[in-house]
């Protein structure tokens, strides 16, 4: 098989195994290109994957495709530069959230030390903790909890439907919930015996 006959499995009979054989042909150069964007192998892994399905799903509805790569490419490169988008986006929310955080600390008196400390090391905990998760399940969360958003919000942000939501969002309440919280445990019991 050659690029041009499996672009015509493509088009005109969705043949799987003419996608393969383009998947086969250009997976290593879509990988590297979306590295060099993303700067991360687990990042542009994950940007090729959505690249290609997407593409599998569009070929059907083009009428006409001389090379594939061209136009894959600009795929690929839309959902690179919509990865980045949504990093910097949610790194500045988490970072505006944590500065909220520290500025009610620092202004609220009426608090005891040991409280404190207890508030500082469990929402030290859910950052480290949120950070450990997928960006699918840091993303939705942070949506949900951080941002508030209702269910129809995080639907129109995200693009999937509220079923998707409410799904996603389970599965990432019990990632979340499957990760240690040790180190709150600990700092509360050395504070209520006084230590």
């Amino acid at each position: 098989m050659n690029e041009e006959k499996a672009i015509r499995l493509c088009l005109k009979k969705r043949d799987p195994r003419g996608f393969e054989f383009l998947v086969e042909q250009f997976k290593r150069e879509a990988f590297y290109h979306a590295f060099a964007l993303l700067k991360n192998e687990a990042d542009a892994a994950d940007a090729c994957q959505e690249a290609f399905a997407c593409a599998f799903a569009a070929m059907p509805k083009l009428g006409h495709l001389d090379k594939f790569y061209p136009w894959f490419y600009r795929i690929l490169r839309n959902r690179c530069l919509n990865m980045i988008a949504r990093t910097k986006t949610r790194e500045s929310h988490a970072s505006s959230e944590r500065e909220k955080v520290n500025s009610v600390e620092s202004h609220d008196s009426s608090p005891t030390p040991s409280s404190i400390l207890v508030d500082r090391e469990k929402k030290e905990e859910v950052w480290h903790n949120l950070a450990e998760l997928s960006k699918n399940h840091r993303e939705i969360l942070t949506l949900k909890y951080i941002h508030g958003f209702r269910y129809d919000e995080i639907s129109a942000t995200l693009g999937i439907p509220r079923g998707t939501v409410m799904s996603r969002l389970h599965a990432a309440r019990e990632a979340f919930r499957s990760l240690p919280i040790s180190e709150i445990k600990t700092g509360q019991t050395l504070i209520e015996k006084g230590n």
